[in-house]
Formats: C-alpha cells, structure tokens, sequence
C-alpha cells in the first residue's frame, strides 16, 4: 500500500482546492474572497434618514410607474429587481453582477430627472452582504423613521408581488426577500421591537390629539382609503369624534371604510363642501399633484367660516397639501418631518428591542452564508463523493490482492465506516469554510 500513499490523501488536496483562499474581516470572522464576477444583491436608493420629503417626493413611485421601472431595469441590465417606493423610501435591489451598482445609480439619477429634480440626492449604496443586511432591517422595521413599524412588512411583500408579476424576481433575488421576511418574523416573534408600535398614521393622530387637545367630539376627515388611510382612521374611530369622513378617488374603497366604522365615504369631488367644518384633515393618498392649494381652502372655507382652529398633517409622498396652507389664520400644517418628537420617544421606548433585533439579523446573515455556500458548493462536493469513492474502491482492491479475499472482507464493513465518516468531515468542513463559520 506504500505505493499508493498520495492516492489516499488526493481528496484532502481536492477539498482544498474547491474553495477559494479565506481572508478574515474586521471582526475576525473568516469570509469568502470576493468575486467581482460573481452575482450578487446591489441596493441603492433614498431613505427618510438621507433626504428630506421634499426630494423624497420627487422619486415617489405610483405603483404602475413601479412596474414599468422595475421591467426596464430588467430590460436594460439583465438583472432581476426588485423596487420599493414608500413615504418614507425609494429603494431599488437588483441581483445581478458587480458592475450593476453604476447602472443602479444611473436609474435613480433618471428617475430625479423625469421628475423634474435636478438637485442630485444623497444616495444609499449597498452590494453584497451590507445590501442583505439593509433589507433584512427594512423588513423588521428596524430602519424606519417609526421604529418597529409593520406596515414596511406589507409594502415590501406587496412589490416582491409586484416584480413577480413583472417577470423581474428570479430565483436568487427572491430566495434574498424570502431570508429577510424569515428574520423579520424572527424579530416579531423572539423581541417586543414591534408589540404596541406606532405607524405613520397613528403618529399623526397623536400630533392632531397634541394640537387640538384630543379628537373626541370633532369632525375628522381621512383623505385617502389605502393601508395608511384605513389604519388612522380605525384609530380616530376609536376616539370617538362627532363625525369621521373618508374621503377618496374610489367611493367604493371609501364607503368600505366608512361602512365598518360608522363613518361617512364621499368622492374627492365632495371636498369643496367638507373643508368647512373639518377641524382634523388627514392627508395619505397618493396624487401626482397637490389636492388643493391654499387658495381653494380660502375659497372653501373662508376665514370666519371654518373652525376656530384647524390641524392639518400630511403623511402622502409626494406631498397632497400644499405648504402654504400653513401660513393661513387658525390652521396648522404638519407634515412627516414634524413628528420627529413622537418618533424619538418611541425609538427611546424600543431600544433594548432594537439591540436583540440586530444581534437576529446577524445571526440571519449567517443562516444565508452557510445555505448560499450549501449550494454553491454542490457540484464541487458531487466531484468530491466520486473521487472518494473511487479512492477508497482502490484501497479494498489493494486490500484483497494484499490479504486475500477472506481478511480484506472483515476489513472492508470498517473502511466504508471510514469513508463515510471522513466524506461527512470534509463536507462540513468545506461549508464552513465558504460560509464564513470558521
């Protein structure tokens, strides 16, 4: 058997061979070399923490505007994207090759353009495991302007349908969205990041309830009868105002509301007659221009012919009221940016949440490291059983001419033992290695 010593150890030299050299990162950890060929998950966008609403609306997306963009992309690129565009983001993931962060970045730049920005916003640019990372915290709210808010759940698995169906969401970049929908269940599950939260809804409300000291009693209106405008106007019904008005394009998703909170539905053209006695306007529809301008408020509802005073909060991107609204006598205006107070106290209230929700997302991370390697790493582990099996198809052969027949058969039953224990090693060992485990 001395002869054929090197045999024996072949598939130690193969296993070594089947993944690329390591290298250790900051925090120690062993991670694959990169791979600038290789495909991978890109993200760039803006969010509520790098640009004010004022450039935020600008990039806005209607949900058709969504699709065409997302089918372009994937025209232009050959990669498959994904796009969410919310009041509080707009953020475009595309898995595909390295060079796919210029093209990203180019679209966002056309976007602005169409929409009539000039002024270059500050972009948020991620690629590999920082863009997972990014999209695992979008999907558990933890990189919301409301802390743990759950409504970014829904936004997201809404235009994961929408890419679907667009024909842009391979298989890769939906296996991404499906890891980060399984952290973010995870978080919902193991932490209190998201028992209790706000959303930007309730947030308003409680703005409305600061200024005008509480909503009971008060004529409230609703504009809008989406998730944001369905969800605030549950919690204004609760407060029990004198009259609640859901105000919207559809009458028909109006009148859905309305109906299932005792409130009235009206057709935006019904606003002319609704804005003099509204006390409380809740602005959370989509409108590719502003709903009305100050001018048709002072037309509408004249000075001496409206409330003593009135609050106003916009929560719509692109915003539906205009900010001149503000300046008129016994009305206040608010908008997204002006709840950073009752934002900040519920970011202060989840804190010690928001610590055990990071250290899952991590741990998530890691879960994806180690199934990607998993698979990566198929074909080269195939190659490795059928180099193993025949090495150790050699050495029984080897045994038999050596021992005879009779002794290499008692033997045999402990090699095969051998073999398969030692296969089991080095695959292990191999999907460590690649997933950054070591």
């Amino acid at each position: 058997m001395g002869e054929r010593g090197d045999a024996m150890s072949e598939w130690i030299r193969f296993s070594t061979e089947v993944v690329r050299p390591s290298r250790r990162d900051v925090g120690g950890a062993v991670t694959a070399a990169p791979q600038d060929s290789q495909p991978t998950l890109h993200l760039c966008g803006i969010h509520h923490s790098t640009s004010p609403v004022a450039i935020r609306e600008r990039y806005a997306l209607a949900p058709d505007q969504v699709g065409a963009w997302m089918r372009r992309l994937r025209e232009e690129t050959g990669a498959q994207v994904l796009i969410v565009s919310t009041c509080n983001r707009m953020e475009i993931y595309a898995w595909g090759s390295g060079a796919l962060g210029n093209e990203l970045r180019a679209a966002m730049r056309r976007i602005g353009l169409a929409a009539g920005c000039a002024e270059a916003p500050e972009l948020i640019e991620r690629s590999d495991e920082e863009a997972l990372r990014h999209l695992f915290r979008v999907v558990a709210g933890l990189d919301s302007m409301i802390l743990g808010e759950n409504q970014i759940k829904q936004q997201v698995r809404e235009a994961t349908e929408m890419s679907r169906a667009a024909g842009c969401l391979g298989s890769e970049l939906n296996q991404a969205v499906e890891a980060a929908f399984r952290c973010g269940k995870r978080i919902r599950t193991e932490t209190e990041l998201n028992v209790g939260t706000l959303d930007v809804g309730k947030a308003a409300i409680l703005k409305a309830e600061e200024r005008l000291g509480g909503l009971t009693g008060r004529a409230c209106m609703v504009i809008g009868a989406g998730k944001i405008g369905r969800t605030a106007a549950r919690a204004i019904a609760e407060r029990r105002p004198d009259r609640l008005w859901i105000v919207n394009r559809s009458l028909e998703h109006a009148r859905a509301i309305a109906e299932e909170l005792g409130g009235e539905a009206y057709g935006l053209e019904a606003l002319g007659c609704l804005l003099p006695e509204a006390e409380f306007i809740l602005g959370a529809a989509h409108t590719p221009e502003l709903l009305f301008d100050a001018e048709d408020y002072e037309v509408a509802a004249p000075t001496g012919n409206r409330p003593e005073r009135v609050c106003l909060v916009d929560v719509a991107v692109p915003r539906m009221l205009d900010p001149r609204l503000g300046e008129l006598a016994s009305v206040e205006l608010y908008g997204l940016e002006d709840m950073e107070e009752i934002t900040a106290v519920n970011r202060r209230q989840r804190e010690a949440a928001a610590e055990a929700a990071g250290v899952i997302v991590e741990e998530e991370l890691r879960q994806w490291r180690r199934e990607r390697a998993g698979g990566a790493l198929g074909p080269a582990i195939e190659e490795l059983k059928a180099r193993l099996e025949t090495i150790f198809a050699e050495e029984e052969a080897a045994l038999a001419e050596a021992l005879g027949e009779a002794p290499a058969d008692r033997l045999t039953p402990a090699l095969r033992k051998l073999r398969g224990r030692t296969l089991h090693a080095a695959i292990e060992s191999l999907k460590r290695a690649a997933g950054g485990d070591c």
